[in-house]
């Protein structure tokens, strides 16, 4: 029952909880000051004014003490990492309902899956990434942004600049045109959204811009749609120009990803990199992270 707005994000970009009160008072005036007692975009209200909840309140939209509690300890887990993302630059990583936080110093190791693998070195040598959620390639664009909402900052000591377009053939394009301008740029896509990519990336191709696009191999929609691994939506793309790069395991692929990012930056031809949707991508390996600093070394 919230009473957030289409078009408004949830929290703000920078600052976090340290806006929360700008973001509460904001959506008050937008929904008449009417609030949900998890904030008016179902988000975070400060203690103080949860506190004015009455158990009436909470009874009448089927929130108790129990999720009282609940959303408590969530903004207590919240605090904690902001602070530790402010204090050491650390990397969050998303574990199936958990979130842990990992530090990527120098021979740490990690429970990580493909995805992850690959969006931490897309992170750490791109200028800019425009991203659209197709399965099972989504959550690379989602811990990309989140990185860069908690403020991580990359081997050019700058933080990601992320953009969700309206479709993949919207990331195609804005990605087109923003390495046009001399940015470093990355994307993350799958099956029918790669297929909606093919335009531009012989644009890409064609004028030699260094370029690295991460998929997460899906079967394409032929008489019903498919979600079963294979590789009918990269062996489409074999005539774009693109050079194109195979991994096959979790640390596989954060090494090709690396190779891809460099590869691309000496001979200006774009690479696809590409895994196993599902088996590669959701498989969850223990790896050694290659730093910031060991990455900083090679460009």
């Amino acid at each position: 029952r919230s009473t957030r707005t289409p078009g408004h994000l949830p929290y703000p970009s920078t600052g976090f909880l340290a806006q929360r009160q700008d973001l509460v008072s904001m959506g008050a005036q937008q929904s008449g000051g009417t609030t949900s007692p998890f904030g008016p975009y179902g988000g975070l209200l400060p203690v103080e004014e949860r506190m004015d909840e009455g158990p009436e309140r909470l009874a009448t939209l089927g929130a108790g003490e129990a999720a009282d509690m609940e959303y408590e300890q969530f903004i207590k887990a919240k605090m904690v990492q902001r602070k530790m993302f402010l204090a050491e630059n650390k990397t969050i990583v998303h574990q199936c309902h958990d979130t842990d936080i990992i530090k990527v110093g120098s021979g740490s190791t990690a429970c990580i899956d493909g995805n992850q693998a690959a969006a931490h070195v897309a992170y750490a040598l791109s200028d800019i990434a425009f991203i659209y959620p197709i399965t099972p390639s989504s959550p690379m664009g989602e811990m990309v942004d989140e990185w860069a909402a908690q403020g991580l900052i990359n081997c050019y000591g700058q933080k990601l600049s992320v953009t969700e377009m309206q479709s993949e053939a919207g990331a195609a394009g804005a990605l087109h045109g923003a390495l046009k301008t001399g940015a470093f740029g990355t994307t993350f896509t799958a099956s029918q959204g790669l297929l909606l990519m093919i335009p531009n990336m012989f644009k890409i191709s064609g004028e030699l811009l260094p370029c690295v696009m991460h998929v997460a191999a899906r079967a394409l929609a032929g008489q019903a749609l498919s979600i079963f691994g294979d590789h009918s939506d990269v062996m489409a793309c074999r005539s774009t120009g693109w050079a194109m790069l195979a991994s096959e395991s979790v640390e596989m692929t954060q090494h090709q990803a690396l190779i891809s990012h460099l590869v691309t930056l000496e001979a200006r031809v774009p690479v696809q990199h590409f895994f196993d949707g599902f088996r590669t991508s959701h498989e969850v390996n223990k790896v050694k992270l290659i730093s910031y600093e060991t990455m900083k070394q090679f460009v």
